[in-house]
């Protein structure tokens, strides 16, 4: 069970299939229905950074989902990385939407197919970028400081 600050290991990856998932279908479908899935996925994915696990929708679906398909309790880890990693992802993909809204379909889809790759290594193998980003920038800030 998870304790304030932390999160059990296997949300973020279960989210992480979402965060990959449905991307990955917006740049199937193409602009510009596309754009806006990936907008909303987007805001949704901000609320949960912003509001926090209550807030996740994605969370909510798996939580709700996890006893069906007999997935276990993981370990506990930091929820800082996840947060930061998520917070990344959606500013991503809003970047991605924002730029099929301004015509450049080419570097929306480039973008949109960074987030698939990435979240999708997240959820296939537990390899958080995002995770490893944060801990890189928490790393230097204090021997910068120091």
């Amino acid at each position: 069970m998870a304790t304030p600050g932390t999160v059990d290991s296997v949300v973020p990856r279960a989210k992480a299939a979402f965060h990959a998932l449905i991307p990955a279908v917006a740049y199937l479908i193409g602009y510009p229905v596309g754009a806006y899935i990936l907008a909303v996925t987007g805001i949704i994915m901000a609320v949960s950074v912003i509001g926090g696990p209550q807030y996740s929708l994605f969370g909510q679906i798996f939580k709700a989902v996890r006893p069906a398909l007999k997935i276990g309790p993981g370990k506990p880890e930091n929820v800082a990385p996840h947060r930061f990693s998520e917070a990344m992802g959606a500013g991503g993909l809003l970047i991605a939407a924002a730029l099929y809204f301004l015509g450049a379909h080419g570097l929306a889809e480039i973008v949109t197919l960074v987030i698939v790759a990435l979240a999708f290594l997240n959820a296939a193998t537990g390899i958080c970028v995002g995770c490893q980003m944060y801990t890189l920038f928490k790393r230097t800030s204090k021997s910068a400081v120091a």
